[in-house]
């Protein structure tokens, strides 16, 4: 069931109308001053779970996303790819991620992939950027963010319609200096353009993007519309955050992974983003009873999930240095704010992987009192993540809803995200209907007054914004794949292929809207089903040039 706010929906439709009868190339009446372009505001969390936000049912104090969540429409059927790399290719472009070049992700990619133009770990050149294309309708595009999606000079964000931007080339890295995230990567590597950047001694990533991506909307001329590109590295590990942000949630956790998975799971009903007769998915690969921890380790697991929730915590605190700054110049009012996690949340104990072990206890400090500090390297872990996750089941990798559903939203220009207070909450809207990421960048090309380039297999949102229908047609087929793990929907149904342990290597069947957690399969019970999705997929898999990894990838 889609619900929706009608007496603002209305105002907020005519307002839009309004913006997009004056982006056309149709003149207008003399006595009618043309409309002007709205802004485009993107921000993006890494990693960041589905229930973290307070407006998606979390306790960690989000003020600022909550009131645009509240002044907005939450989504809560939104999917992207199931990590980093292949969502961003397709934010950015509007296609499938292997379309656009990105068909897995950096040494993630298998051998038999390697010469296929769509697995060169970068958008190819010939694929339009959404930068690019809102440049040609007269655009100032700004980017302070994760790039991750190309690292030679042609593919850098000033080679590809960015006029001025503040990236983090690389995956991720430490978050007070350029620590990198394992021990056989180079160091993390900030650019400025395309020119390398020495960070400042006082340097923590989610607040240096923030003040950088609020001198960029400064320096954009008063009567020229920007598209700005906010991509946080929080809460993707190494879990770092400010000490005074961690001192507020010391303590918190003391009950455990398995306690806040149930609140977590009985916030998400309350905010209304899943079903009331939802249940948590209890138990998957890695996990461990919280009763099962000895005491010690009991307080250095309290310590990472107090340090995530931190890091969250500041990253809401800096979304608030922004509005501020729009609000102050004037253009809030005229902005369109979407936000959006690139995936789920993160699970894999990377303090474990490759020589890492080795590495991290010569050089870090990851005692409990240490523990967030820039001394030390963590991560979240499969307990913490699950928790996070608490309706759906897998994490980051994995196209199980838990690794590509996640909390989003969208403020559309005068809906009232300037005011001080949220809406009621009898007034909020949530829309559950099916959006995927590769939808926003021709959704942006509709609101800016352009035509969707071939390119795009992304459908614009715009009409459904607008209290419309959605794009996607009752019976329609949507497939996906990555790291060799498959899936395809089609209404209420998905079909899920993942090799163990994430799955048994064999189809399965799952009634979303009967079994959100996909716990129940149904291929036996409906075989005609199960083999109708299976041809829909590899049409789609014909159709973008899948390649499947000749040996499992281990992530």
């Amino acid at each position: 069931m889609n619900v929706y706010r009608k007496t603002t929906g209305i105002v907020i439709g005519l307002s839009l109308v309004t913006f997009l009868a004056g982006c056309t190339q149709q003149p207008e009446p003399a006595e009618e001053p043309a409309a002007r372009q709205p802004n485009i505001l993107l921000i993006v969390a890494d990693d960041l779970g589905y229930t973290d936000l307070g407006a998606f049912g979390g306790e960690i104090e989000t003020p600022n996303l909550d009131k645009l969540a509240y002044n907005g429409t939450r989504l809560t059927n939104f999917h992207t790819g199931p990590s980093c790399a292949p969502t961003r290719a397709m934010l950015l472009t509007g296609t499938d991620n292997h379309l656009a070049g990105m068909g897995s992700q950096g040494d993630l990619r298998a051998d038999n992939q390697e010469r296929s133009p769509l697995y060169q770990n970068q958008i190819l050149a010939d694929v339009p950027t959404i930068a690019e294309q809102l440049s040609t309708l007269g655009y100032r595009t700004i980017a302070s963010a994760k790039w991750h999606v190309g690292s030679d000079a042609a593919a850098l964000p000033n080679a590809r319609g960015f006029d001025r931007s503040f990236v983090l080339n690389h995956g991720g890295g430490g978050h007070f200096d350029d620590t990198p995230l394992f021990e056989h990567y180079e160091k993390a590597s900030w650019l400025e353009d395309d020119k390398p950047v020495t960070l400042p001694d006082n340097f923590y990533s989610s607040d240096y993007m923030t003040d950088k991506m609020r001198a960029f909307i400064d320096d954009t001329p008063a009567d020229q519309p920007f598209f700005a590109y906010l991509g946080y590295t929080a809460p993707h590990w190494p879990l770092q955050a400010p000490a005074a942000s961690i001192a507020k949630y010391r303590g918190q956790y003391s009950q455990g992974w398995d306690t806040l998975r149930a609140n977590r799971m009985s916030g998400a009903k309350h905010a209304g983003v899943v079903p009331q007769d939802s249940a948590a998915v209890d138990f998957e690969a890695g996990m461990q009873p919280w009763e099962s921890l000895t005491a010690d380790e009991k307080h250095i697991a309290q310590a990472k999930m107090a340090t995530y929730a931190a890091m969250v915590d500041r990253l809401d605190e800096n979304i608030g240095r922004l509005i501020s700054t729009l609000r102050k110049s004037g253009r809030l009012e005229n902005t369109l704010i979407v936000f959006l996690s690139d995936n789920g949340a993160e699970a894999h104990e990377m303090e474990l992987a490759s020589t890492n072990p080795t590495w991290i206890s010569e050089n870090f400090d990851n005692s409990v009192a240490s523990i967030g500090t820039k001394e030390s390297y963590t991560t979240l872990g499969p307990s913490w993540a699950r928790a996070t996750a608490a309706p759906f089941r897998g994490s980051k990798s994995k196209v199980s809803e838990g690794g590509i559903r996640v909390p989003a939203f969208v403020n559309l220009p005068n809906s009232g995200q300037s005011t001080d207070e949220p809406s009621s909450t009898s007034g909020q809207v949530i829309d559950h209907s099916y959006f995927r990421v590769m939808d926003l960048a021709p959704t942006f090309i509709e609101l800016a007054g352009g035509e969707k380039p071939p390119s795009m297999m992304g459908r614009s949102l715009m009409t459904r914004w607008l209290g419309g229908a959605s794009p996607y047609l009752p019976g329609e087929a949507i497939a996906f794949e990555t790291f060799g793990r498959r899936g395809v929907r089609k209404d209420d149904w998905k079909l899920l292929l993942q090799a163990a342990p994430y799955g048994t290597g064999a189809w399965q069947l799952y009634d979303l809207s009967q079994d959100p957690g996909e716990q129940h399969d149904l291929a036996a019970q409906f075989p005609l089903i199960t083999s109708t999705l299976i041809n829909d997929w590899q049409s789609y898999a014909n159709e973008v040039g899948v390649i499947l990894p000749d040996k499992p990838v281990p992530y």
